[in-house]
Parts: C-alpha cells; sequence; structure tokens
C-alpha cells in the first residue's frame, strides 16, 4: 500500500466519515451552524444518544457494516 499523501487521505483509508458540507465549509461558503451531521447526515443533528446500541447502529449503517 502506497503511503497516503495527505491527512485527509490517510482518514479516508482509515474510514472516516466527513460532513457532505464539508468542501463548502472549508471554502468559506457556508458557516458551522449549516453543516449536515457526518452521520446522520442531517440538519441540523438527529443522532440518537451518543453511545447508545441506536447511535452505533447508525454508525454502523453509515459505515456500510
Amino acid at each position: 500500500m502506497s503511503r497516503p499523501k495527505d491527512a485527509k487521505e490517510l482518514l479516508d483509508r482509515l474510514g472516516a466519515k466527513w460532513s457532505p458540507d464539508m468542501d463548502d465549509f472549508l471554502a468559506g461558503k457556508v458557516d458551522l451552524s449549516q453543516m449536515r451531521c457526518a452521520v446522520c447526515q442531517k440538519k441540523p443533528c438527529v443522532c440518537p444518544e451518543f453511545g447508545s446500541p441506536e447511535y452505533f447502529a447508525l454508525l454502523d449503517k453509515r459505515r456500510g457494516r
């Protein structure tokens, strides 16, 4: 396996999930309040309570497990 060229590629390889609005946020086109959640993909976030079985089920679904 080749060496990652940058931090984003490394995190992608590790399975990190990003908000679909991350590029616009980093470009200054939207502010944090306008970003969708990286897990549930909703704005505002509607994730179950962090650490709950429902949260981990949603996280597994997002990661394709």
